[in-house]
């Protein structure tokens, strides 16, 4: 193998492991729907388990749903190319885009992991 196909290779396989996975682009028309939100990963690795139905309307709307189908909040939300910004009576949040692939959404508020699977 010659060194120049070799350093290639190696600057590919880099390139591709240090990257988010975003093969499906954030946008507010992907977003829409009904999304369940698994779970969360706290910092200190600590997991939470949740099963919330959520949806994400055409309207910027975002409305939280227990297991039960009660209704368990709602906010706002728009979104950027690398976030969603969540806002309720609480304040604004920014969630970083982790990944988007595959009907599943990963994203990061400020070191608290949560986790999403499309419904």
């Amino acid at each position: 193998m010659k060194l120049t196909t070799f350093v290639y290779i190696a600057a590919m396989l880099t390139f591709s492991f240090s990257q988010p996975t975003m093969a499906d682009e954030l946008t507010a028309k992907a977003l829409q729907g009904k999304w369940l939100w698994t779970h969360m990963v706290m910092e200190g690795s600590q997991e939470m388990r949740l099963d919330i139905s959520t949806e994400f309307q055409a309207d910027g709307i975002v409305v939280f749903y227990l297991p039960t189908g009660d209704e368990h909040g709602r906010g706002s939300y728009e979104v950027d190319q690398t976030s969603i910004i969540y806002t309720d009576k609480n304040g604004k949040q920014v969630w970083k885009l982790v990944a988007m692939e595959d009907g599943k959404l990963h994203v990061d508020h400020r070191g608290a992991e949560m986790f999403f699977k499309r419904q």
